[in-house]
Order: structure tokens, then sequence, then C-alpha cells
């Protein structure tokens, strides 16, 4: 079948909740994918930030064989080696960055709960939030993107993805993501701080550290849990193993009470993590009062275990972080029309055009063999595999060139 046949055969048995396919793909290896007409592409989105490590990385596969031969799931009335061990090592990212007696102190306290997505993460994290401080409201950023399940959703800025479900499970208030913003919130009630530290569906906005030491003041001062959602900008992207890590702010450590995780975590399998990161965030969910039955099965947790350890052994946050200064600083160098700046950290990067043109630009760069996408009608987001190297990621140079200049000349004849 061509991908034209199997595009229509999708639509034929799927429901269209992610509109029409582009093509279809067949396989990868390393940053590229094909698809059935034998098209290959450089997948500079790596899944919206998932494949961490590429595709078919050999030792993930070797990992998913493996543990498959042994077994693939048992119920959490149980527990496994595999997850035992998964946990230990997100414990072990989550100190990162930190001097000694910080992460120590995070180790003693951290506890992982395993979910499936970086959704339910934030589910139950907002749980977490609840029961440790009852019947309170939520406070959320505008522009923030925390999931589309019915508690997650309603921390989610975007009207278009709100309103057709509201009312929600309980009440946010959208603030700005700036110190007066956060301080102008009326402390009474508060269950939940909710941020990203760099926003990405926002159009890859980092907040300033002065923004999150108010978060943190917030919390304090209210009881609430901070919570960062690092679910895209976690797992080495933003050039350190969570993108809050190491900064302070007149020199405290500014510290979360949970962490969420997913995406890149497993590198491919759908796995997500909250991380409560003390002991009060610790001990708010009692026995009983969350669960999930695929949550932290053997598969994936064998996968998130050697997914860390590789990033450690190639020491990708700190490739991520040369990578992605040498390849904005080139796109700079270039000058190419039509790019007015740039922003992110990491290989997590944004791309902020003079015109309105995102969503188009992306459709030509698919064409010339390039995934990117739009999350705002001037910003192309870019977050490819973080084992990308540099001379590959700069082969996207020349096709921007010539992708802005084609856009431009189309919508001109359109005028």
């Amino acid at each position: 079948m061509t991908n034209i046949e199997w595009v229509n055969a999708y639509q034929e048995n799927l429901l269209g909740v992610f509109g029409q396919p582009q093509t279809c793909f067949t396989h990868g290896k390393g940053a590229r994918v094909w698809d059935v007409d034998g098209k290959e592409y450089l997948d500079l989105l790596a899944g919206i930030a998932v494949n961490a490590l590429g595709y078919a990385h050999p030792e993930i596969v070797k990992t998913i064989s493996e543990q498959a031969g042994r077994f693939t799931h048992v119920s959490n009335f149980f527990t496994t080696p595999q997850q035992v061990e998964a946990a230990a090592a997100v414990k072990k990212v989550c100190a990162a960055g930190w001097g000694s007696e910080v992460q120590a102190e995070i180790t003693s306290q951290a506890r992982v709960l395993f979910v499936n997505s970086g959704t339910e993460a934030n589910e139950a994290a907002l749980k977490m939030a609840l029961a440790a401080q009852p019947g309170g409201r939520a406070i959320a950023l505008k522009g923030a993107f925390h999931g589309r399940t019915l508690g997650s959703l309603s921390l989610t800025y975007k009207a278009p993805y709100r309103e057709p479900f509201a009312p929600f499970v309980g009440p946010t208030e959208f603030v700005e993501a700036s110190v007066s913003g956060i301080q102008g919130v009326d402390p009474k009630g508060i269950t939940a701080i909710f941020l990203e530290p760099l926003q990405g569906e926002a159009g890859v906005i980092p907040l300033a550290p002065d923004v999150l030491a108010a978060a943190r003041g917030l919390a304090d001062q209210t009881g609430a849990l901070l919570i960062f959602d690092e679910v895209q900008t976690g797992m080495g992207r933003c050039g350190k193993w969570l993108a809050h890590q190491g900064i302070c702010y007149h020199g405290k450590e500014i510290i979360p009470d949970v962490v969420t995780l997913a995406k890149g975590l497993g590198a491919g399998v759908p796995v997500g993590a909250c991380v409560a990161m003390n002991e009060r965030a610790a001990s708010a969910l009692k026995p009983g009062r969350h669960g999930t039955t695929f949550g932290g099965n053997p598969l994936v947790s064998a996968v998130v275990a050697r997914t860390i350890a590789l990033m450690e052994e190639l020491d990708l946050p700190a490739h991520a972080a040369r990578v992605g200064d040498a390849w904005i600083q080139a796109i700079a160098e270039a000058k190419i029309p039509g790019i007015k700046a740039t922003r992110g950290q990491g290989l997590l990067r944004g791309l902020i055009l003079e015109k309105n043109i995102a969503p188009d630009l992306a459709k030509a760069l698919f064409k010339a063999g390039f995934i990117v996408n739009a999350p705002a009608a001037n910003i192309i987001r870019l977050a490819p595999p973080l084992i990308i190297e540099l001379a590959e990621a700069k082969t996207l140079i020349p096709a921007l060139k010539e992708a802005i200049a084609q856009v431009e000349l189309d919508l001109g004849k359109g005028e």
C-alpha cells in the first residue's frame, strides 16, 4: 500500500482526534525515519521530545527483547527488580544538579509513582496536592499546557482545549508568567501551583529565575504544593537532567515539592512519573487513594532504567547543551531572512519568525524532509533526538532558507 492508501485506511478505522496524518512511517534509525514510499526524513521533533535516544537504539531494542522474554506485566499488588531499579534511577535524576546536601535530602525523601503518560503524571500530582491540602484552588500560568484529561486539562490554558469540556474538577486561576502575576494572587485557599520551567506549547518560553522563586515563595506562604511539569523539558533535553536544576535566586535553591516526567523518560515506551520530592508530598497519597494498572510494569521499568543509564554513559545532557548552543549560533550566523530571533535551552529551541507563517513553514519543511512543528503562528519548535550530531542538525539551515522564501512567495501570490 502507498502512503495515500494507508492514510485513507487510517481515516476509515481510527477516531479523527489527531486530524489527517501527514504520512505513514515504517521504521527509523538514529534521528531519521522513513515512510512507506521510501522517503527519508530528519526528525527534528523526536516524536514531540519523546525519542531522546533516536529510533531503534540497539541497547533499547535489546532491553525490550530481553525483558519481553521474562514478562511484560505484573500487577501493582507486587513489585519487580526492574520497577525498584527504575525508581532509584529517577530519584538520582531528580537529585542531580544540586550540592551534596540537597542531593542527599532529595534522595532520602523522594518517592516515585510510575504512570503511563505526562498527563497521568500531572493528574497524580494534582491529587497529591489535594490530599496534602484539600479544598483549595490551583494556580497555573497563562500559556500553560499540562495535558488533556479532565484534571490536567483544568490546568491547561488554551481555550479551544478547555472550553468544550468545562466545568472541571476544581477551580484554576491562570496568572501571568511574571513575578507580579504570581505575587498578585490572593493567597487564601491555594492547593497547588503548577508551572513548566520552560513553556513548550506556549512557544518555547523559558521562565526567569525570579518567577520560579516567586512561585516557591507563594507555595511556602500558603502551604500549597509547588509542582514543576518537566514532561517536555526533563531528561536532558534542556542541557541538564531537569530544566530547573541548578537555578538559584539570591543564593537559594529553587526546589519544587513535586516533579512530573514523561516523554524522554522511556525513549519511546509509554511511561510517566510523578516524583514527590519531599516527605510531605510523599506522604500525601495513602494506600488505596490512587493507582494505575500498567504504571511501572517491568517492561517499561526496564527501559526507563536502561535509558537513564545510557544517557549517563553518553553524557547526553551536556551533549544537548553543546549541540543546541552551536546549532542555534549557526542559525543566527546564517542570517536567514524571516527569522527574527531564537529562544530556548539545550535541544528544545524556538525559532521566532517575523511573520505568522509557522504552520505553512512546517509543512514546507516536511516536504523537504525535515520534521518540525509550529506551537504558535510565528514559532517553529525544534526538539530533535538528544543523540543528534551538530553536522546533521545543521542540514536544516539551507532548507530553512529555501522553505521560508518559498512560503513567502506562495503567500504573496495568494494575496
